[in-house]
Formats: C-alpha cells, structure tokens, sequence
C-alpha cells in the first residue's frame, strides 16, 4: 500500500489514501501509528475512500522542534482536510484522537465546515483529557522530560506493550500486528522524547472548552462503544450522546478501547450504515 506525504502547519505527516467514494478520515490516539485501523479499513472496502494517517502523536518519524501539544494536534487534523481538499468527511477517532476531535470543535479559530459528521469511538472527553490511569504519566511528563522518557520507554518495550494492550484490548494482538500498530514508539528514542512532549499537554482544559461547541454541533455523531472498557466506559458515551444535538449511541459487546481490534467487521458496519443513511 503507497504511503504519501504531506506537510501540516511545519510537521510531515505520512497517510495512505484507498479506495473510493464516501470519505473517512481516522485519527488514532498517542503511541500509535495509522496500523491501529488497518483491519477495520479492509473491512471496509473500496466502496469508501480511506484516509489514514500516522499523526505526530507518538509513534511518529521525529519531527524535531515543531510543535506536537494537542491543541497544535486538533487543528492539524482540520488542516489536513482542507490541504487535501475533502468535503463531507466523516471524521472516525479513537482514544486520545477522540480528545483532539472535540478540541478542534471547541477551536473558534478553525472552520469545520467541511466535516460531514463524527464516528468516535471508546475515546476521552470532558475531565477525561486524559482518563485517570494515564494522569499520573503526564504529571510526570511535565515534570521531568527526562524521567518521563524513561516511563515511556518502560512501556515501549516487550512488556510494557503487553501490558498497555491488555488494557485496551479484549483480544489478543499478535506480534507482527504489535510492531505495526506501536511503530516508532517501540523502536526510536527519539520519538519517544517527543513523546513526552505529547503526553505533557495533554490537558482536559481543552476538552471541557469543548462542552458549548458539543451542544452546538448540528451534524451526526455516532458513538460506536466498546462495551467492556474500563478506561472509558459506556457512561462516558452516554454523556456525548445527551450532549451532542444528533448523536446515536452503538453498543459493541466483548470489546474494549480499541474496538477497531477486537470488532472490525462490526464497526465497519455501523461505520457503513451511518454513512449510508446521511
């Protein structure tokens, strides 16, 4: 599969771009790479175009001195639709790309006019930015760059991944899927330290500014939740659903975080159907 490239407000960001018809755009969260969605996106086939980027988010080819804080990350998204020229784009996001989603919506500097509706998955909202088993890392990030880089170099390695998939997965994730999905993360020290970066902004300032714009938002939400996640449970969903003005809830059993892993075929479906109904 051809990988392109493209420079977003000063960082080159990698994507590949299949298929035809209704446009999807995924935004996946920290510490991982575009991989995250590549069973959901053959599921998906060529009867919608895929657009899948890796976001400098973690898992990133090093970028240097740019700025990678989520409010910077939220608005590169919005940029990327309008460099690639996109129109009623269903936007699809996951985990801390859910956060950045709805930090965009509570940008007033950003046009979001080209987005045609909102697929979020098990994701972080509101006081969730990020959820409370993760705080204590990003204390830590912005505390010290150094030791942040050794906690997250403790997670990047064998167990550590094991352990952070455990977390957010209800199905095993082989090996060769592993090194896909967790990219750079797991093998560049360099990317990690900008790793650190990412996680020491994370702030849920930025998503509780959302909360007006959530309650403004006239196009279709809906939320396709992994019923048997701890980090974000089914009352987080529940929350966006009353907040949203046109939002629908999709309950997805035996799956957790990332249900894009553990439901593919069942996402895709729901993903389908709500484009398919607009």
């Amino acid at each position: 599969m051809a990988v392109n490239q493209c420079r977003v407000d000063g960082v080159s960001v990698s994507y590949t771009d299949t298929g035809t018809g209704p446009v999807f755009l995924f935004v996946h969260g920290v510490y991982v790479t575009g991989a995250l969605w590549k069973d959901l996106v053959a599921s998906l086939g060529d009867r919608y175009r895929c657009i899948v980027p890796t976001w400098p988010l973690g898992a990133h080819e090093p970028v240097g001195d740019a700025d990678l804080s989520a409010g910077a990350a939220a608005r590169r998204i919005v940029h990327l639709i309008e460099l690639l020229d996109l129109d009623d784009v269903t936007v699809v996001a996951n985990d801390t790309g859910g956060g950045l989603v709805l930090t965009a919506l509570g940008d007033d500097s950003l046009d979001l006019s080209r987005i045609g509706g909102l697929i979020l998955t098990n994701c972080d909202s509101y006081e969730h930015f990020p959820p409370g088993s993760f705080r204590h890392i990003v204390r830590l990030c912005r505390t010290s760059r150094r030791l942040g880089a050794v906690v997250l170099g403790a997670l990047a390695s064998g167990r550590g991944r094991a352990f952070f998939l455990k977390a957010v997965c209800a199905t095993a994730v082989p090996r060769a899927r592993q090194d896909e999905i967790f990219g750079q993360f797991a093998t560049n020290s360099g990317t990690r330290r900008e790793a650190v970066r990412v996680t020491a902004s994370l702030d849920p300032a930025l998503t509780m500014r959302a909360a007006t714009a959530i309650e403004r938002f006239s196009r279709p939400v809906v939320l396709a939740w992994g019923t048997d996640d701890k980090l974000f449970p089914l009352d987080h969903a529940r929350r966006l659903e009353q907040a949203f003005p046109h939002a629908r809830l999709v309950e997805i059993p035996d799956s957790s975080t990332f249900v894009m892993l553990d439901a593919p075929d069942r996402l895709a479906k729901v993903m389908t159907e709500a484009v398919d109904a607009r």
